[in-house]
């Protein structure tokens, strides 16, 4: 064992992630739900087991974790229910480097490769909008310098399974359920301490810059990229803004946070803008690249995006309808050559804005429809029309609520409540209120994986929350709350309370009739004391209801609203997916 570490840093933190994954999908939309770090006391020589950080993180894009990303990182969907979004656990990271005196340029992460810095991280601060810290410009790659070192001996490539290659090489067992993050820390910890006790210079070896020659080389596409991990990081080579580059030279303080190729720090080159930017790889696509989408790097989807093209969509005749804002109609894309969309006219120019600011924000969002185009019709062809086209996602729960003979089972209707609060947290998080939930604007279907999903459409009412918007008709309906019939500034909580309410209506219960003069004093007897209208099986939604109105006073509570479904049934998973059956081609929810 050498005397002194090979090591330029006080300290090296070594750092896993996991994130929500989809099988055998390299274009998902990858979020953090878990950080760890380990730390090695270069000093001393020693792995630090009284200072850790883990922390679970609740995903916003997709907020339910598929059964393959909870099987794989062996977190439960109740666990990231109860977490915090990623920008308050990277606030809380910043302030455990303070509390423990890590001085920025006196550490380094450690990483098992460059996935989770120039892939996870960079990825997360794009999708919240925010430039790369300096801190995660630079890290140390583990499996790049055994490889180095050990020439001949060791070798593992990206799509390998490197814990298992580090731990046959150092023969130093993995302990705890693999891939868990603060586990891999652990084990990373332990791998890097061996090198370092083995007289290996650790240090810097990966960096991000943003301009790289090679990405000026045309890239052709591999048609079935999302499903190849090789090809799908040739692809994110050229999406993502920085690239990761080796490094044989780093300077801990001259370089910290620097880019190696324009030499500005990271508040210069934030990352956020792209300087090669890939418009020769989205043409190949045959269809837009969801992992660039939901991060905001396509600069335009098509040429015609946005902008009217006569005769474009055929209208199929499957469906057509019409509603207090607007008529839709299915159609077809005869300009790229696409059915199964829907066509939507809106009445008002201010419905068509709202519904737009929404339908875009929430884009390619789990719980919400595809926007598949906009455009308003031009003034020489006579009236300005305003027209939406999105992906056809299901029929209303109000019609297949209406075909299932003696109601929705108290687990399916545990598991739709849940899902449309979730869903509605997220449009929330994004800014926006819907201010009119019920059963025609929630859709329902069988989707390609079998599974039923529920999905919330029609956002012509749709406002900013802040500040709280007051009606300017009356709002009073059967699925408004008490506060929206009273005439009160529209808050989170009424679309919250309507969630419930749609729950009671899917069910058939019904505390307040159908005139709409009386709903008011209903409401009011209602919210004195919801529990008498539930049976022993239902009492959780009245006491759901009851959470939300408390919370009207205390705050906003993610846990607290969504603890009473876990708390109600500890053995039922409200996550898990909807029974249901098809007969006669119509879905049925059991």
């Amino acid at each position: 064992m050498t005397a002194v570490y090979k090591c330029p840093y006080d300290n090296l933190l070594i750092l896993n992630i996991a994130t929500t994954c989809e099988e055998r999908n390299f274009d998902y939309p990858l979020e953090i739900i878990q950080f760890s770090i380990v730390v090695i006391d270069t000093r001393t020589k020693t792995i630090r087991e009284d200072v850790k950080f883990n922390r679970y993180v609740r995903p916003i894009i997709n907020p339910m974790l598929t059964d393959y990303c909870k099987s794989y990182t062996g977190i439960a969907q109740a666990t990231v229910d109860t977490a915090e979004p990623f920008p308050v656990v990277c606030e809380q990271f910043c302030e455990w480097l303070q509390e423990h005196d890590f001085q920025e340029t006196r550490y380094a992460f450690v990483a098992l490769n460059r996935q989770d810095l120039w892939l996870v991280a960079q990825y997360q601060f794009l999708l919240t909008k925010q430039p790369l810290p300096a801190m995660f410009r630079q890290w140390v790659d583990m499996n790049a310098l055994m490889t180095k070192v050990h020439q001949g001996q060791y070798s593992s490539r990206p799509e390998e399974d490197i814990i298992k290659n580090m731990s046959n090489f150092y023969n130093i067992h993995y302990e705890g359920a693999a891939p868990n993050a603060m586990d891999s820390s652990d084990f990373l910890a332990k791998v890097t301490k061996r090198f370092l006790d083995d007289g290996n210079l650790v240090t810097v070896n990966e960096t991000l810059r943003c301009f790289f020659g090679n990405r000026n080389i045309p890239l052709t596409v591999d048609p079935e990229w999302r499903t190849k991990f090789n090809s799908a990081m040739e692809v994110h080579e050229r999406m993502l803004p920085l690239i990761s580059c080796h490094t044989g030279r780093f300077f801990p303080v001259e370089h910290y946070g620097m880019c190696h190729y324009c030499k500005n720090p990271a508040s210069v080159c934030t990352g956020m803008e792209h300087k090669q930017y890939p418009k020769d790889v989205y043409e190949q696509l045959r269809e837009p690249s969801v992992f660039a989408v939901k991060a905001g790097l396509v600069k335009g989807q098509h040429d015609h995006f946005g902008h009217f093209v006569l005769n474009r969509y055929r209208p199929t005749g499957e469906f057509q309808g019409a509603g207090v804002q607007g008529r839709v109609v299915a159609v077809a894309d005869i300009l790229n050559n696409r059915d199964g969309l829907v066509m939507k006219r809106a009445l008002r120019a201010e419905d068509y804005h709202r519904e737009l600011a929404v339908l875009q924000a929430m884009n390619h969002q789990a719980g919400f429809p595809n926007l598949h185009d906009f455009f308003t019709t031009p003034a020489h062809l006579g009236e300005v029309q305003y027209f939406l086209v999105t992906d056809y996602e299901g029929e209303t729960l109000y019609d297949v609520s209406g075909r299932t003979k003696g109601g929705i089972s108290y687990f399916n209707l545990m598991r739709i409540t849940y899902k449309l609060l979730c869903i509605l947290e997220s449009l929330h998080m994004r800014g926006f209120c819907h201010r009119d939930v019920h059963a025609r604007n929630v859709v329902i279907r069988q989707e390609y994986d079998g599974l039923v999903r529920i999905k919330l459409i029609d956002f012509g009412m749709s406002l900013p929350l802040t500040p709280p918007p007051a009606p300017k008709t009356d709002l009073t309906s059967w699925h408004a709350s008490l506060e929206v019939c009273r005439g009160e500034a529209y808050t989170r909580f009424d679309d919250l309370i309507s969630a419930i309410l749609v729950a009671m209506w899917t069910i058939r219960l019904d505390p307040f009739g159908n005139d709409k003069n009386e709903y008011q004093a209903r409401k009011v007897a209602f919210d004195a004391n919801p529990l008498v209208w539930f049976t022993k099986e239902l009492k959780w939604i009245g006491k759901l209801y009851n959470s939300i109105q408390l919370q009207r006073s205390s705050g906003y509570s993610h846990t607290d609203m969504f603890d009473n479904f876990h708390k109600w049934d500890p053995e039922f998973d409200p996550t898990s997916p909807i029974t249901h059956s098809v007969i006669e081609n119509q879905l049925r929810i059991e």
